[in-house]
Order: structure tokens, then C-alpha cells, then sequence
């Protein structure tokens, strides 16, 4: 009985560190193959240079936002390992707060309590100074959120003005480190 229930445990663990995906598309697989299931949702590419690199970047709809989404592959098989999705920028904080807070509530929803989450500002800066956005730009501005346990999930305001939700594949990633040392090995 006790084998049983380990092996149950064990495959619902390795179901949700692969189980990631955004618009019913998985954080797996190869990266051209991941490139035409987003194709197929309306999606281009926003660089043709970038066809041939480990990140490239797709743009289309998410809802009613217009959003990039980047998909980063490992060096040597190609093989995804992280979505990371950017909406729209904003002009002003409130604007990206509110944004900010709207997905994390649909992230709590589906994932639970993140394990970690920050929400200050670093001096000289303050919420509700009216520069916020100054501070944004300047990285004294800190609002986060990591779904560490097994997920890979994590949501940011980014210094960019703009929301960024990340989607990792935790044994993809594993795979990225291992064939960028074995790359780094054969240069140096």
C-alpha cells in the first residue's frame, strides 16, 4: 500500500513540473514544434533573425491583450523549457498595479499561495510618492510573486512598465543548465 501511494505521489509531482502551459500550450517539447502551436492561435514572430536563436519571440492575443510571449529553449536539442509572457506596457502605476494584482489573483486561483512574494519600494522611493514609475526604471521598485514548489511559475512588475508572467518546465530547465555547461565546457 505504501509503494502505491509513494508512486501516486510521485506522478502527480512530475505531472504539475511538467504540466505548465499557456493558452493550452505545454512548456515542453521542441522549440519549432511550440513555435507552430502558437502559429496555429494567431501568433507571429516577431523577428525573423530570431528563428534561429534559443529565445524567440511571438506576438498575439491573450484575451483582449495584445502580449509578446518569449520561448526559451535549451542550446543543443532545442528543447523548451520556459514561456514568459509580457502584456501591454502601462503609463502610469495605477494602471500596472492594477494589472499586476488582476493576474495574480488568476494565479492564486489556479497555483495556491505563492511560497514567496514582495511588494515594496527601495529608498528613496515610496508607494503613493507619484514616482513610482521613476522608481520602476531605476529598479528600487519590487513586486513579485514565485510559485517555487514544484511549479515554476512566477508573476513581476517589470522595469520595462509591463507585467511578466514566466511558466519553467523544471526538468527542461535542469536539461538547459546541463547542455549550457557542456557547451561552456567544450569553449573554455
Amino acid at each position: 500500500m505504501k509503494k502505491i501511494f509513494l508512486i501516486m505521489t510521485l506522478c502527480s509531482m512530475l505531472s504539475t513540473i511538467n504540466g505548465q502551459e499557456f493558452l493550452g500550450i505545454k512548456v515542453d517539447g521542441k522549440k519549432d514544434a511550440v513555435i507552430q502551436s502558437f502559429k496555429s492561435k494567431g501568433f507571429k514572430i516577431k523577428s525573423d533573425s530570431d528563428i534561429n536563436k534559443d529565445v524567440v519571440t511571438l506576438e498575439g492575443m491573450a484575451g483582449t491583450n495584445n502580449i509578446d510571449i518569449a520561448i526559451v529553449c535549451t542550446p543543443k536539442t532545442k528543447t523548451v523549457w520556459k514561456f514568459s509572457v509580457r502584456l501591454p506596457e502601462k503609463t502610469t502605476w495605477t494602471s500596472l498595479k492594477n494589472d499586476y494584482e488582476q493576474y495574480l489573483e488568476i494565479l492564486i486561483n489556479k497555483y495556491g499561495e505563492p511560497q514567496k512574494k514582495y511588494n515594496f519600494f527601495s529608498s528613496p522611493y515610496k508607494e503613493g510618492d507619484g514616482y513610482e514609475m521613476t522608481a520602476l526604471s531605476a529598479e528600487k521598485c519590487f513586486f513579485s510573486a514565485y510559485w517555487t514548489d514544484n511549479l515554476g511559475v512566477s508573476i513581476k512588475i517589470s522595469k520595462f512598465k509591463q507585467v511578466n508572467i514566466s511558466y519553467e518546465n523544471l526538468i527542461n530547465s535542469s536539461l538547459y543548465d546541463k547542455e549550457r555547461d557542456e557547451l561552456n565546457k567544450s569553449i573554455f
